[in-house]
């Protein structure tokens, strides 16, 4: 276990990796799925509130900042036309699956439900973007990922008391993050075998 300080520096690693998917994203040479990082910005926000009202200070640092970057990345996404990313119908009924998690969530009272409910809706609202970085690995940024879930281990490591609250999202961004650059570090490789070949 990592000192509890050790959550904000993983929060802030975790951020570079969402700035350098923004840099890329206002390079053109990274895609968002507009609806996926729409969502990615706003549920964090309610797990951040959710973690905060149960006391889980430090840690609910690293949930704003996975929600704060999203955000900024959706804005840049409209200043640059190679950076778009047409949306799919199965994206759209995600999306409104994931919004009646936070439906959900409003009705509750129990902060734990609350996080549930977010982190479901916040795994609908990735599918689109998994399902992007496997069927085309070149439109995602492999590094990006891997610098997020690095930082973002470090927040996990950095947890004093496992429990469902301040453990399940810092652990749920980690895998994902993981997930994606994984799935997006194929793209790199494909590129590599094209300039071999040519």
């Amino acid at each position: 276990m990592l000192p509890e300080y050790c959550a904000i520096i993983g929060a802030i690693l975790g951020s570079l990796g969402g700035f350098y998917y923004l840099y890329e994203t206002i390079l053109g040479t990274a895609q968002p799925n507009r609806i996926t990082w729409l969502l990615w910005g706003i549920f964090p926000m309610v797990i951040f509130a959710a973690q905060r009202a149960q006391g889980a200070e430090s840690v609910s640092w690293a949930s704003f900042v996975a929600g704060f970057t999203p955000l900024l990345i959706v804005a840049a996404s409209f200043f640059n036309k190679k950076a778009y990313w047409k949306s799919e119908p199965r994206d759209y009924y995600l999306m409104a699956a994931a919004i009646l998690g936070i439906l959900l969530w409003a009705l509750t009272d129990q902060p734990n439900l609350a996080l549930l409910c977010s982190l479901l809706a916040d795994v609908l609202a990735s599918i689109p973007t998994l399902i992007k970085s496997y069927r085309h690995p070149h439109s995602e940024s492999w590094i990006a990922y891997a610098v997020s879930a690095f930082g973002f281990g470090i927040s996990f490591l950095s947890v004093q008391i496992y429990n469902f609250e301040n453990a399940a999202f810092v652990a749920y961004v980690f895998i994902l993050n993981g997930a994606l650059a994984v799935l997006a570090s194929r793209g790199r490789k494909q590129k590599q075998a094209t300039s071999i070949i040519r």
